[in-house]
C-alpha cells in the first residue's frame, strides 16, 4: 500500500493518476513514432487505453470541455493505430492458419499496412509537435488539483457525482470497487450459464477492460495483494481476446473483400472454429474462477475493506 496515495482525497488522487499514465502513454507514443512495428502499435495502444480508461473513471472530476477535447483527439489517433493493428492480426491469422500467401494478397496486406502506418505516423507527428501532453495536462488541469491534500483539509463539494470528493481516495475506492466486480461477475455469469456465441463476448471484454484498468489505477491504496486479483482478470481478459481477435479479422476480411478469395474463405472457417473452440474454453475457465461463489465473494470483500488497510495474513484472498 502505497502511504502517500491512500490518504489523499479523489481529486489530487486523480490528477496523480491522469500524470502518471499520460507519462507511460507519452513514452509509448515517441517509441511508437520512431518505430511502428507490431509490437510498438501494440504497446501504444495499450498505453494510450489506461489513460482512456482513467480519463473516462474521472470525467465528473475534470472540466467537461476539456474532457471532450482530449477524447476526440485520443479517439482519432487510436482508431489509426487501430487500423495499423488490424493488418497486423490478419497477418499473423494466416501465419496460424498454414496458410501460404499468394503474391498478389501478400502485396496487398503489405500495401494496407504502409498506408495505415503512414496515416498513424502522421498523427503520432502531429501530437509531438503540438507537444501533446503539456496540452493534455492543461486542458485536463491535472496540475491545478496536484496539491496534496487528505480529504480533512479539502472543501466539501458537490458530491452528487460518481466520487465523494469530501472522501479520500482509499475511502472512495471501498465504496464504489466492489460494485464494479459484482457486476461484472455477474454479467459473465449470465453468459456462462446460456448457449453463448463468441460476438456475444465482446461486451463482457470491454467490461473486463474497464474493471481491470480502474483496479490498476487503485492499487496502490491496496497493496500487492491485489496482484492476484489483477492476474486472474489478465488471464480472463487473455481468453476474451483471442476470441474477439478471432470475430475481429473476420470483419476485416469482409470489408476488404478477400472473404471472395479462396484464401479468404479458407481463413475465415478457420478463424471460426477457433472462435467457437475459445468459447467453449472460456467458460469452463470462468465456471473454474469467477463462477466460483467462494472465489468471486472473497475478492468482492477483499475490495470492500482493505482500501488503506493491509489485510492479515490469515485472510489473504485465493490466487
Amino acid at each position: 500500500m502505497d502511504e502517500h496515495l491512500a490518504p489523499l482525497g479523489i481529486k489530487p488522487f486523480a490528477c496523480d493518476r491522469l500524470r502518471h499514465l499520460l507519462d507511460r502513454a507519452d513514452s509509448e507514443w515517441r517509441s511508437c513514432a520512431a518505430k511502428a512495428d507490431a509490437d510498438g502499435v501494440h504497446d501504444f495502444r495499450v498505453a494510450l487505453r489506461r489513460f482512456g480508461e482513467a480519463m473516462r473513471m474521472f470525467k465528473d472530476l475534470m472540466p467537461k470541455s476539456g474532457y471532450k477535447q482530449v477524447k476526440a483527439e485520443r479517439k482519432q489517433v487510436m482508431r489509426f493505430a487501430g487500423a495499423v493493428r488490424d493488418v497486423d492480426i490478419a497477418r499473423e491469422s494466416f501465419v496460424y492458419s498454414d496458410l501460404t500467401l499468394a503474391p498478389d494478397l501478400d502485396g496487398f496486406l503489405a500495401n494496407e499496412r504502409a498506408l495505415a502506418e503512414a496515416a498513424l505516423r502522421a498523427a503520432l507527428a502531429a501530437g509531438l509537435e503540438s507537444s501533446f501532453k503539456i496540452r493534455w495536462e492543461e486542458t485536463l488541469r491535472l496540475r491545478e488539483n496536484g496539491k496534496q491534500q487528505v480529504a480533512g483539509a479539502m472543501t466539501p463539494t458537490d458530491d452528487s457525482g460518481f466520487w465523494q470528493t469530501a472522501e479520500t481516495a482509499a475511502a472512495n475506492s471501498r465504496r464504489v470497487l466492489p460494485d464494479l466486480l459484482s457486476d461484472y461477475c455477474k454479467e459473465g455469469q449470465k453468459l456462462a450459464d446460456d448457449d453463448v456465441k463468441p460476438a456475444r463476448l465482446h461486451e463482457l471484454r470491454l467490461r473486463g477492460k474497464h474493471l481491470r484498468y480502474t483496479l490498476e489505477v487503485f492499487r496502490p491504496v491496496y497493496g500487492h495483494r491485489m496482484d492476484a486479483l489483477l492476474a486472474s482478470l489478465k488471464e480472463t481478459q487473455t481468453a476474451l481476446g483471442e476470441i474477439s481477435d478471432c470475430t475481429a479479422t473476420v470483419r476485416w476480411l469482409k470489408n476488404t473483400k478477400i472473404i471472395h478469395r479462396n484464401e479468404g474463405k479458407h481463413l475465415r472457417g478457420y478463424l471460426e472454429h477457433r472462435a467457437l473452440k475459445s468459447t467453449a474454453q472460456f467458460v469452463d475457465f470462468w465456471r473454474d474462477h469467477w463462477g466460483l461463489p467462494a472465489f468471486r465473494e472473497c475478492w468482492i470483500r477483499y475490495l470492500a475493506v482493505y482500501a488503506g488497510r493491509v489485510p492479515p495474513k490469515s485472510q489473504t484472498p485465493p490466487i
